[in-house]
Parts: C-alpha cells; structure tokens; sequence
C-alpha cells in the first residue's frame, strides 16, 4: 500500500519543477549577466559528471576528470567574455589538451583514444551547447529570446508528457524511448506553438506572425529530438536516467535535454533571419 506521506511521481516531478525553474527563471528575467555565467558553470559541471556516468562505466583517472570539469568551467566564462569565438577556442583547446595529455602520459594506449572521442562528445554535447544561452544574452533583446525558448520547451515537455500519459496510444519511436507516444508529441508541438505565438507577440511586437511561428516550430521540433538524442545515449548505456538527483525527473541532464540543440538553434535564427 503506498505510503500517503510520500508524494507521487506526479506530485515529484511538479514540485521537484517548480523549485527548480522559478530560481531559474527569475536569474534569467532579472539577474545581471555574470548570474547567468555562474548558473551555466554550475548546470554544466552537474550535467558533465552524470554524462560522465553514462559514458564511462569505470570512473575517469584524476588527470581526466581534472580536464574535464575545467572545460566545464572554461566554455561558459569563455562565452561569457569572448562570445561564439571564445567558446570554439576553448573546444579547440579542450580537444588539443586531451591528446597532449595522452601524448604525455599514455602515448600507446588505444583505449585513449575512445576515452577522448567520448570525452569530446560530452564536452559538445554538454558546456559547449549550453554556453549559447551566454552568447544569446549577449543579443539585442537576448534576455526575451532565452526567455521565449524556455517558454517553447517547457510548454511542450508539459504538453507532451500529459497529452502522451492520456490519450498517447500510438508509439513515436519505440526503439529510443518506448514510453513516448505520437500523441504526446503532437501534443507538446502544439503546446509549443500556442506558447510560442503568445510569447512572441507579447515579447517581440514589431516580430511578423510567420516569424514568430517559425520560429516556434522550429525550437519545439529541436527540443523534441534532443529528448530523443538523449534516451538513445541512455539506451546504448544502459541507463533508463542520467542519474537520480532530481526526484521525478531523473537527473539535471534529462531536464535539459531538450534544451540543448534549442538554443544554439535560436542563435543561428538570430543570425539569418533577425539581425538582417
């Protein structure tokens, strides 16, 4: 018989969210920039160590892990400082460090070099996706776009989960993510672009209609396949979450998941469509 002092999953996942994201949501709606710096190194280094979990079955050597979370900490100070620039530089130098220390240290161990391709991987996937939120900021009107993703994604992560949990019948794609439904997805893309025409007229009135669905769409349908990037890295690792410090939701990386390809994304759209 359940025990009527533990909340539900359900109840987890709400409360768990809504401590998470009002913090979250206020440094991005009023904190100065360097807030934002601070929030990224330490979202980063957390999602870093449970994809670290993932993708390494034995725990990493010091010296690996030293240059690791250093890359954590470097990509989001480099945006921060030196924009799109910085933080390539600092992949470049990642990824140069990492075969130096090889070089150094085990120059005829083959098993280094999948220990780096796979370190590379988490260091794209990880601080170097998310670090674009710092280069938005950086924008006109760069707080409103980090807020109008935000807005997109959570929206649709919601619509999704509740249309799926109700109505879903129909699998999505079973060999990724056996609980998601083509139901929930449609869902959670409309919820998306409900959301997303609303924020964006609000945010962004001089924005055109078809801009702001464009956009919209286009955000929603990265964030659902970055969900879906991220159940099949779990899958091939074994794994059903990216780790258990968040009760109802897994891990920091599951909640960011589809976050990830959203705003390097928005970023590009800045570029092409509403700069020019």
């Amino acid at each position: 018989m359940p025990d009527p002092s533990i909340p539900s999953p359900h109840a987890q996942r709400w409360l768990t969210g809504v401590l998470l994201g009002l913090p979250v949501l206020a440094v991005i709606a009023a904190g100065p920039r360097w807030s934002w710096c601070l929030l990224l190194i330490t979202t980063a280094t957390v999602a870093l160590w449970e994809i670290h979990g993932l993708l390494f079955p034995e725990p990493l050597p010091l010296r690996w892990q030293a240059l690791s979370f250093s890359t954590a900490l470097l990509m989001p100070l480099a945006a921060f400082s030196g924009g799109i620039t910085g933080l390539s530089f600092i992949l470049f130098c990642a990824v140069f460090g990492a075969f130096f220390l090889m070089m150094l240290c085990s120059p005829r161990d083959p098993d280094e070099i999948s220990r780096i391709a796979r370190l590379s991987l988490a260091w794209f996937y990880v601080p170097y996706l998310l670090s674009y939120v710092l280069i938005i900021g950086s924008a006109p009107d760069g707080r409103s776009w980090i807020v109008f993703v935000l807005a997109v994604i959570i929206t649709g992560d919601a619509g999704a989960y509740h249309t799926g949990v109700r109505f879903g019948r129909h699998k999505l794609f079973e060999q990724v993510s056996p609980k998601k439904t083509i139901e929930g997805a449609v869902g959670g893309l409309l919820a998306s672009i409900v959301t997303g025409m609303a924020a964006g007229t609000i945010l962004f009135g001089d924005l055109s209609p078809g801009w702001i669905l464009a956009f919209g769409f286009s955000i929603a349908i990265a964030g659902q396949i970055g969900d879906l990037v991220e159940s099949m890295i779990k899958r091939n690792c074994g794994k059903k979450d990216s780790s258990g410090l968040l009760p109802g939701h897994g891990g920091l990386l599951d909640r960011l998941d589809s976050l990830l390809f959203s705003f390097p994304l928005m970023w590009f759209f800045l570029q092409w469509a509403v700069r020019n």
